[in-house]
C-alpha cells in the first residue's frame, strides 16, 4: 500500500527541479552598442525658410586665362619690337578697386614671336611677365623677337590670373570673372606683324 505522504514529495521535488531551472544564475544584459559622436553640424545661415550650409570662402585665384589688350609697338630692329600693352579691348570689363591681374607670360597666335627683355632695353613702366596689372597700374612693357616665318598676323595677349578682393562682392566678382571669359584671348590691336611692317 502506497505511503500516504510519498505523492506529494514526489511533486514537490519536481517543483523545487523546476523552480531551479527559471531561477539559475542572472545572466548579464546585453551590451549597448557604442555611439560613435557624431559629428558638429557645419554653421549655416537662413536662406528664407531654410537653413543652408555657409558657402566656403572663395579659393583665390579665381580664373586663369589669357587677356587681349590695348597699346602700341615700336620697331627697334629687323624682327625685334618692344611693345606697350595696357589692360582693356573689346569685350574686357574695366579694372576695378578689388579686381587685378597676375600677368604670367605673354601669348602671341601665331607664336612667330617669343619674349625677349633686350628688346626694351630702357623699360619706363613694369615688365609685363610677373606684372600686376590693377586700376592704378594697368600698363605693362614686352619686348619681341621674331621666331619662326612671318605670318599674316602675331597678335599678342597676356596669360595670367585674375583675383578678386574686398571691396568686391562675390557676385561683382563672378561678372566680371564671366565678362573675362567671354572676351578675346588676343588683340587684333597688338599685331607684331603690322608693326614689324611699319604699321604699328
Amino acid at each position: 500500500m502506497p505511503q500516504p505522504h510519498a505523492l506529494p514529495a514526489a511533486a514537490a521535488l519536481v517543483l523545487v527541479a523546476l523552480l531551479a531551472a527559471c531561477t539559475g544564475p542572472p545572466t548579464a544584459p546585453a551590451p549597448t552598442p557604442a555611439v560613435a559622436d557624431a559629428p558638429e553640424p557645419a554653421p549655416t545661415r537662413g536662406t528664407g525658410a531654410q537653413e543652408a550650409p555657409l558657402a566656403p570662402g572663395r579659393a583665390l585665384p579665381v580664373l586663369t586665362t589669357a587677356v587681349a589688350g590695348t597699346g602700341s609697338g615700336n620697331l627697334v630692329a629687323p624682327g625685334v619690337v618692344c611693345l606697350f600693352w595696357t589692360w582693356g579691348g573689346d569685350g574686357t570689363p574695366t579694372l576695378t578697386d578689388g579686381l587685378s591681374f597676375h600677368i604670367d607670360h605673354p601669348s602671341v597666335v601665331p607664336p612667330t614671336w617669343v619674349e625677349s627683355r633686350d628688346a626694351c632695353p630702357d623699360a619706363s613702366v613694369p615688365w609685363c611677365s610677373g606684372a600686376e596689372i590693377t586700376a592704378d597700374s594697368s600698363t605693362c612693357e614686352a619686348g619681341f623677337v621674331r621666331d619662326g616665318s612671318p605670318a599674316s598676323q602675331a597678335l599678342v595677349g597676356m596669360i595670367g590670373t585674375l583675383q578678386c578682393a574686398a571691396p568686391l562682392t562675390d557676385a561683382a566678382c563672378a561678372d566680371l570673372v564671366q565678362q573675362v571669359q567671354d572676351a578675346p584671348d588676343v588683340s587684333p590691336d597688338l599685331d607684331l606683324e603690322a608693326v614689324a611692317g611699319g604699321g604699328g
